[in-house]
C-alpha cells in the first residue's frame, strides 16, 4: 500500500508541473512497456515526464512499475538528461525538428524493492515525431546502470514507449 501511495504522489508531481515554460520547454506525458527485472514474470509498463531544454537536450523523468503479479510490488525511478543525436528535436517554433532521430541519456535510478540507486546509461536509437508534431514515439531503449547499493548490474529495455505533448506541440502555434 505505501509503495502505491508513492508513485500515485510522483504522478501527481508530474502532473502539476508548471506548463507555462518558454521557448525550447516542450513537455510531454509518457507512456509505454519497460522492464528491468529479468526473468520477467508479469507485465511491466513505464510512464513518465519529459521537459525540453535546448533544442537538442530534454530531461525525463520517468518510472517503471511491476503491473501483472504484484501491482506497483517492484519500482524503479529515475531522471535522465537525453541528448537528440542526430539533429534537433525541437525549434520552439511552427517549424518542426528532426522527425526520426536517436537519443543518448545519462542520470540516475532508485529501486524500491530492494532500495537500490545509482547511475544509469541510456540509448534509444529510434525516435519517431518531433514536439511540434504532438506525438513521438520512442523504441528499442536500452539501458544498463550500476547499483552501487546492492553491487549489480541493471540492464532496463523498453519496446515502445509513446510520448504525448501537452505544451510545445502544433496547437501552440495555431494562432
Amino acid at each position: 500500500m505505501k509503495k502505491i501511495v508513492i508513485v500515485l504522489a510522483l504522478a501527481l508531481a508530474f502532473a502539476s508541473i508548471p506548463l507555462s515554460a518558454g521557448d525550447h520547454h516542450d513537455i510531454s506525458l509518457s507512456i509505454g512497456h519497460s522492464t528491468y527485472r529479468w526473468p520477467e514474470k508479469g507485465i511491466s509498463f513505464s510512464y513518465g515526464i519529459n521537459i525540453g531544454l535546448t533544442s537538442r537536450m530534454e530531461l525525463d523523468i520517468w518510472g517503471i512499475s511491476e503491473l501483472v503479479m504484484k501491482p506497483f510490488g517492484s519500482n524503479m525511478l529515475g531522471a535522465e538528461l537525453a541528448f537528440a543525436v542526430m539533429g534537433p528535436r525541437s525549434t520552439a517554433s511552427k517549424v518542426a525538428g528532426t522527425g526520426i532521430n536517436t537519443l543518448l541519456s545519462v542520470g540516475g535510478f532508485y529501486r524500491t524493492d530492494n532500495n537500490g540507486a545509482g547511475p544509469m546509461l541510456s540509448v534509444t536509437p529510434l525516435t519517431v515525431g518531433s514536439p511540434i508534431t504532438g506525438r513521438r514515439e520512442r523504441l528499442l531503449k536500452t539501458s544498463v546502470g550500476y547499483d552501487a547499493v546492492n553491487r549489480e548490474v541493471v540492464v532496463a529495455f523498453s519496446l515502445i514507449a509513446l510520448d504525448f505533448y501537452v505544451r510545445g506541440s502544433y496547437r501552440d502555434y495555431m494562432f
